[in-house]
């Protein structure tokens, strides 16, 4: 009997432990556009109200911050990665007020090497590049 709830006990812990560490590795929009910011400073040219932020943090590494234009696509966006021609999980953040702070929306798109998909970004949106995964409906 102990046995078995020591086992119980240790299956529990590392389901608690995989919790733990995806919530955790779930960035939020500022933490994520701080980041983008920090890898662009030195070439960054785009004035702040016309800024995009691209980034993703496993290999291939990459950031970016890119001038916003009315009717800019992803598409347009994912060809200027390095993930080009693959399928990729998009991930859009926005950052909404209320009237104590503010908190991360996020909408999340699969892109396939040919998809134009038909979705409106905004000045300011944090655009996170995931490898093709499970979807997630926004």
């Amino acid at each position: 009997m102990l046995r078995i709830m020591g086992i119980r006990q240790l299956i529990l812990f590392f389901v608690l432990l995989a919790c733990a560490s995806v919530s955790a590795g779930e960035l939020d929009y500022d933490s994520a556009r701080k980041g983008v910011e920090k890898e662009c400073a030195a070439t960054n040219t785009i004035p702040q109200s016309e800024q995009m932020f691209v980034g993703r943090c496993v290999p291939p590494r990459y950031a970016a911050i890119i001038r916003y234009h009315n009717g800019i696509t992803i598409r347009e966006i994912l060809d200027q990665s390095p993930l080009k021609g693959r399928v990729v999980q998009v991930e859009v953040m926005r950052t909404e007020p209320t009237r104590t702070r503010h908190y991360t929306t996020r909408h999340y798109i699969r892109v396939g090497p040919s998809d134009k998909p038909d979705y409106e970004l905004k000045s300011q949106d944090v655009i996170w590049l995931h490898d093709e995964g499970p979807i997630v409906n926004s």
